[in-house]
């Protein structure tokens, strides 16, 4: 019945009971069906699974990335907007277990339901494989988002961006050098230029170290056609 959507996710359950009640939205059961599971449950649990994965990748991936940045991205992340947008991607709509009402009034395209519903299934895979498994499933899909939301400017943390892309692409660190202090103490004027493999890429200029970095990387990624 969900073969073709656990070859999508890349993951084969040893308990179908519980991909199953992941599936299983609440208009589908009874009051009087007690016995009968939904995804409720399961949909909590996804959601303090999901938060941990999101927060740990972020934790170890953008190390210059602030704590109300972090939280920023993470809002982002754990949207129903987000949510829904991956649950689709993997067509997880035609196979939720809806009540006749929900399934007439469009409930497999509702956001509400698909995100929630996704949770449901990062539950199961963490109840039935584990935290690495759960991991496994969804990582690709947060590294994607954040690098949208650092290339949109949501979060304006271009030297994260680029320190990940540097790494990728190039297998090394960028290196930053201050190659101007001008002006007083109290209102000087950096000027930083960052190096890719002893290339130089990018200049920036800022009221302080950080904020000249910053704009350096900036002027990397856009000429590394990273952002716009």
């Amino acid at each position: 019945m969900f073969n073709d959507l656990e070859e999508l996710i890349e993951y084969r359950f040893k308990n179908h009971s519980l991909l199953e009640e992941a599936l299983t939205h609440s208009s589908c059961t009874k009051k009087t069906e007690k016995e009968k599971k939904n995804n409720q449950r399961m949909e909590f649990l996804g959601d303090s699974v999901l938060g941990l994965i999101v927060n740990e990748y972020i934790y170890q991936h953008f190390s210059s990335f602030s704590e109300g940045e972090m939280t920023k991205i993470k809002s982002v992340i754990v949207s129903t907007a987000t949510l829904s947008k991956w649950a689709d991607s993997i067509s997880i709509g035609k196979y939720i277990m809806l009540g006749k009402g929900e399934s007439l009034t469009g409930g497999r395209k509702k956001p509400s339901i698909l995100a929630g519903s996704f949770e449901a299934l990062l539950g199961s895979i963490y109840l039935d494989g584990g935290l690495k498994k759960a991991k496994k499933m969804i990582v690709h899909l947060i590294k994607e988002e954040i690098f949208k939301i650092v290339k949109e400017g949501y979060i304006k943390n271009y030297k994260s961006l680029l320190q990940e892309i540097s790494q990728k692409k190039y297998q090394c660190l960028p290196n930053y050098k201050i190659l101007k202090e001008n002006g007083p103490d109290h209102k000087k004027l950096f000027c930083v230029n960052v190096k890719i493999k002893n290339k130089s890429y990018g200049t920036g200029f800022g009221e302080n170290k950080k904020e000249a970095e910053q704009e350096a990387a900036k002027v990397t990624l856009k000429k590394l056609k990273m952002i716009e």
